[in-house]
């Protein structure tokens, strides 16, 4: 089922909500009731704990009824678009939409050096090595984190990252619990947000269902049960980034009558790619995608994804424009399309429209003014 990116009830509204609990008032975009409603009630932490690929349809997968998860699960939210980590995470953390900050996903086109640029890493992508002497993404599309924003309000202290890409250089989820739990005790009222890989990382190589993405859930499930145990006036809430959707793998490579048409490989994702079409050609290579892959994508124009706020709302960035090609095709089926066979294939995919890739969970867990010892 095709499912659209719901901006006023998104993992952006979640942002939202924690923004303005902590006083930053140039937030634009809708807070997520449900949250709000819990922060009236003023606790010390708030603790936002997102995993990577932890769909609403993966925790029904995989977690039993009256597991610690599901038992606080309050409802569902939608991701943004494309429903993937670079989009998704940096929408959480900074309080903006994709299309305002332009961090649209895995790999996107920069002009300014002529190479499709994987943006985390900042490495080329056809071949992985450095993309430049300097940091494109964060030269070209920086943002101002959630993190600063507060702490510009509030004060240093409080509000603090927690993820193995941070200052705390974390490397297992009871790491991250016993991080959270640390944290917690200081003395001001705070905002702590964590990230974690898993269990994106098994899902897309062993698939959504498997033994080895279960492991991992249910690992989360019982140390954030734990750590949850342990804290005292807090608030803590449990989402994702985006799930996942087992899928079928197909590659440009195979479609030399589709590659000629572009002036360069295709950007973003393998499930929402932006293709630059080669002057006159346009009317072929939309015929010619629908014919192969009409079944399992929506090739819209640039023009269609601005005018649907597909990306989401506000003032979008210059290089969103620059980002989105002639024509963005977005999966609603199986298929993905990479453009050469990886020496690992996925299983487990997502950026796409399914419902599986486009619904996160909102899980609350409301801990006692005083712990157990």
């Amino acid at each position: 089922m095709i499912t659209y990116p719901n901006y006023d009830r998104s993992i952006l509204s979640i942002a939202s909500s924690v923004l303005n609990h902590f006083g930053v008032k140039d937030c634009q975009h809708k807070t997520l009731p449900e949250f709000d409603k819990l922060l009236e009630k003023d606790y010390k932490n708030i603790i936002v704990m997102l995993f990577d690929g932890l769909g609403v349809s993966a925790i029904n997968e995989h977690l039993n009824e009256n597991d610690f998860l599901r038992k606080h699960f309050v409802c569902p939210v939608s991701s943004v678009f494309p429903s993937t980590t670079v989009a998704a995470t940096t929408a959480i953390e900074s309080g903006y939409s994709p299309v305002e900050t332009a961090w649209l996903g895995w790999d996107l086109y920069f002009d300014e050096i002529g190479e499709n640029v994987a943006v985390f890493r900042n490495a080329l992508q056809k071949n992985g090595e450095p993309a430049a002497d300097y940091n494109v993404g964060w030269t070209h599309i920086p943002y101002k984190r959630i993190f600063e924003r507060i702490e510009e309000i509030n004060g240093k202290g409080t509000a603090y990252y927690v993820s193995p890409f941070s200052k705390h250089h974390i490397k297992s989820v009871p790491h991250i619990c016993r991080t959270v739990k640390r944290l917690a005790r200081r003395r001001k009222k705070k905002y702590i947000y964590t990230y974690w890989h898993q269990p994106d990382t098994e899902m897309h190589y062993h698939g959504v269902k498997s033994a080895q993405a279960h492991e991992q859930i249910l690992l989360i499930n019982s140390e954030v049960e734990k750590l949850c145990k342990s804290l005292k006036n807090s608030l803590v809430i449990i989402t994702a980034d985006h799930g996942l959707y087992d899928g079928v793998n197909e590659y440009l490579e195979d479609y030399p009558e589709l590659s000629a048409m572009l002036k360069h490989p295709p950007s973003i994702e393998a499930r929402a790619l932006s293709f630059f079409v080669k002057d006159g050609m346009k009317d072929d290579f939309g015929n010619e995608f629908n014919k192969l892959f009409g079944d399992d994508f929506k090739l819209l124009t640039k023009e269609e994804v601005f005018a649907k706020n597909l990306l989401g709302f506000g003032k979008p960035h210059p290089k969103t424009y620059d980002f989105v090609g002639d024509f963005l095709a977005v999966a609603t089926g199986e298929k993905s399309l990479f453009i050469k066979r990886e020496e690992r294939p996925f299983i487990g995919v997502h950026a796409g429209l399914t419902e599986e890739e486009m619904t996160v969970p909102f899980i609350a867990i409301e801990t006692k003014k005083r712990c157990k010892k």
